[in-house]
């Protein structure tokens, strides 16, 4: 029988006011259970981050980006953090710099985003997808995430960070979000313009859509949340002519694809040299790629860590379900924005109360599982827990005093 994966786990809270109970602590915690010393020297270190986009700030905080880097120069590697072109180009806006970091910062596909290796895959519809060459050149990887609300597929984790982000954007825009549209939800042979803004009107999401250049109807089904379980508009709207459903199943072909497209960065690493870490600080409801800030529907949870994707994205999840949703603040954002379910009372998951129940957050997790990548059944290590350090002896000097210039 194979061991159970452990997952770290640094919460927000701290048992007392000093600062051997801070979140940097617990983090360190986590990187030393996690042990970057199968990095060897002079390995290439690949930070595979998200940086945001515009004015969206909401990501992993340069202040704990700067203590990996040092983590993994301390073991004797050469770290760079990457992304895609324009979340690099413009990320100083939000704070990552050489300087900042600690270390580079590397478009993950080039310059031109054309930098990409073309790898075959195993699902229906979808011959090959092309990985970022810049990530493929790593010796190891730091899959470094901030775990959010996601439209397509209700969380964006560690399965995510390098399921999109480690591909170049044909694929990742093109192929991979297109994959929804796969499996087909009307006739449209049947469908006019006309008939397409029947549907639209019906919808409080305004998901249908048409395209004027390519004369045809699609479902956005990022904004798709599916009626929360009830009546379908959009369907009833219809009457039939099209025969216009919303089904899981065009939902679950973006997740599985996910599960393959991890699967086959992961494949290019040598696995003892590649480490998760979710970062549930900022919980918004929508990608960082909105490119504005948004509020946090889901208090603080903390960081949390491990060697196995499939485990740390489910332990994640499973945090976020067991803080849920901040009511109050849902009560103060219009439906214009987000369209919570009615019922949030409701068995479902806070992603799925906000995306719809069919946007399952944990089918990624399970179709990677699926495929060998790790194991959704885990245990949870609390580092510095409040508990413990409530009991610890804090310093006699705790806080700035002078000007002390260290």
């Amino acid at each position: 029988m194979a061991d159970i994966p452990e997952v770290y786990y640094g919460s927000n809270i701290a048992g007392v006011d000093s600062m051997f109970a801070n979140m940097s602590q617990k983090l360190e915690k986590i990187i030393e259970h996690l042990d970057f010393s199968t990095i060897e020297k002079k390995d290439k270190v690949a930070v595979k981050m998200h940086l945001g986009f515009n004015d969206g700030y909401q990501t992993v905080p340069v202040f704990f980006v700067r203590r990996i880097v040092e983590a993994i120069k301390k073991v004797g590697g050469v770290p760079f953090v990457t992304d895609n072109p324009t979340a690099v180009y413009n990320a100083a806006h939000r704070g990552y710099t050489q300087e900042t970091c600690g270390c580079p910062i590397i478009p993950i596909a080039g310059i031109k985003d054309g930098y990409a290796t073309e790898k075959m895959i195993d699902i229906d519809g979808i011959e090959s997808l092309f990985a970022a060459g810049a990530l493929l050149d790593a010796d190891a990887m730091i899959n470094l995430t901030h775990a959010k609300g996601h439209g397509s597929c209700g969380y964006g984790g560690a399965f995510k960070n390098i399921a999109l982000g480690g591909y170049s954007a044909p694929t990742r825009w093109n192929t991979i979000h297109g994959v929804v549209h796969r499996d087909p939800y009307f006739d449209a042979s049947k469908m006019t313009k006309e008939h397409l803004e029947k549907l639209r009107e019906a919808c409080p999401k305004n998901s249908p859509t048409w395209n004027e250049k390519e004369k045809k109807a699609t479902c956005m089904f990022y904004t798709c949340d599916q009626c929360h379980g009830g009546t379908k508009l959009c369907v009833e709207a219809d009457e039939g002519k099209t025969g216009w459903s919303i089904n899981p199943e065009n939902f679950d072909a973006f997740q599985e694809l996910m599960a393959a497209a991890a699967k086959i960065i992961l494949d290019s690493f040598d696995l003892s040299k590649v480490f998760h870490l979710n970062f549930a600080l900022d919980i918004t409801p929508y990608c960082d790629c909105m490119g504005m800030s948004m509020p946090a529907v889901i208090d603080d949870i903390g960081i949390i860590g491990s060697k196995d994707i499939v485990a740390v994205d489910t332990a994640t999840l499973d945090l976020i379900k067991e803080q849920g949703l901040n009511e109050s603040v849902l009560k103060k954002i219009p439906e214009k924005y987000i369209r919570p379910n009615p019922d949030l009372s409701a068995d479902l998951h806070p992603w799925q109360l906000l995306h719809g129940p069919m946007k399952d957050p944990y089918k990624v997790a399970q179709f990677g599982e699926t495929r060998g990548m790790g194991s959704s059944k885990y245990k949870l290590v609390e580092v510095l827990s409040a508990e413990e350090t409530a009991t610890m002896e804090p310093p006699k000097h705790q806080y700035e005093g002078g000007p002390s210039f260290y």
